[in-house]
């Protein structure tokens, strides 16, 4: 049988912890846990996801890759909710007031919907919120300041709303404790059809327009510039945290655009299959989940889910 030392030229390193630094096809054995490994690179990428039952754009998002829900969007003016469970969706409790443009925090089984705009024949921005417990839609305590365009971040019990369009456009930023809203610290930009993501205490907001690349990040009483995103867009979706954040979509050249932040700074990573500006978002840096959203070819019910790529993908046999 031939042996790797006869394949390669070298022998098979022993090693107690995973180096830091590896290159394509390294082999390796880890002596502590017993295992042989393989260093194979992957790159982060989007992949098809079940799509919606309903096409519809300027919709909210909330939730996980494998538990997300979409609620909300046009046309015209619904209160429709979906539930996603990695592979489909289903059919969820209806929204008490119909709206669009509105924004989403929390999760599948305790989200919020944060104001937004009514349909035809008002078109005006709502201070109306609503609480999901998993099937249906609840009153919750209405925000300071009505608005559409806005973005929102944290959870059911501890959220964030900011930016948005009153009119005018505005910095305001209000803080959920679970029933009442109370006034946080301005953005140190005014803007609508931002993102955002984090919780009540280390949230991020980014893009917008006037067509942006700013960031912020908020501490639980102020806002702070970040690293600005490569790319101005406004009209994307975001999904993570402060430290570990995701732009995708908007409205720019390529709507396939994907941004990751570090905390310091964004860089360009995998690209969307199906780019879409006013579409929803939710999850993690790593697992991202996109939903709905005006496409070039229309208003679509797609969803992608984006996936990290790992560090070490192993060929693992362990050793006895």
């Amino acid at each position: 049988m031939t042996t790797y030392y006869e394949t390669k030229g070298q022998k098979i390193q022993v090693l107690a912890t995973d180096p830091s630094e590896t290159i394509e096809g390294q082999v390796w054995y880890n002596s502590t846990s017993n295992t042989l490994k393989v260093y194979k690179s992957f790159t982060d990428a989007w992949a098809t996801g079940g799509n919606l039952a309903t096409a519809r754009s300027y919709l909210a998002g909330a939730g996980t890759q494998t538990a997300g829900l979409a609620f909300g969007g046009n046309p015209p003016a619904t209160g429709a909710t979906e539930e996603y469970d990695g592979t489909s969706w289903s059919p969820g409790g209806t929204m008490g007031t119909a709206r669009l443009i509105l924004a989403g925090a929390g999760i599948q089984t305790a989200a919020l919907a944060i104001g937004g705009q009514l349909g035809p024949p008002t078109d005006a921005p709502t201070n109306v919120t609503e609480e999901y417990n998993g099937s249906t839609w609840s009153p919750g305590g209405n925000l300071g300041t009505a608005r559409k365009s806005l973005a929102g971040a944290g959870t059911q019990t501890a959220a964030l709303a900011f930016g948005g369009f009153s009119p005018p456009i505005t910095a305001a930023t209000e803080e959920y404790d679970g029933s009442a809203w109370t006034t946080g610290g301005n953005l140190g930009t005014a803007r609508f059809y931002l993102a955002g993501c984090g919780t009540q205490t280390a949230g991020l907001a980014f893009g917008g327009t006037p067509t942006s690349t700013g960031t912020e990040e908020y501490n639980g009483t102020s806002w702070t510039a970040g690293g600005n995103l490569g790319t101005g867009r406004y009209q994307l979706a975001g999904c993570g945290t402060q430290t570990a954040g995701l732009a995708f979509g908007g409205s720019t050249a390529d709507r396939n655009l994907t941004e990751k932040y570090d905390g310091t700074s964004w860089t360009t990573t995998g690209s969307m299959n199906n780019g879409a500006k006013v579409l929803a978002g939710a999850g993690t840096q790593t697992e991202g989940l996109a939903a709905g959203g005006n496409s070039p070819g229309g208003i679509t019910t797609a969803t992608e889910e984006f996936n990290a790529a790992p560090f070490i993908a192993a060929a693992t046999v362990t050793q006895s």
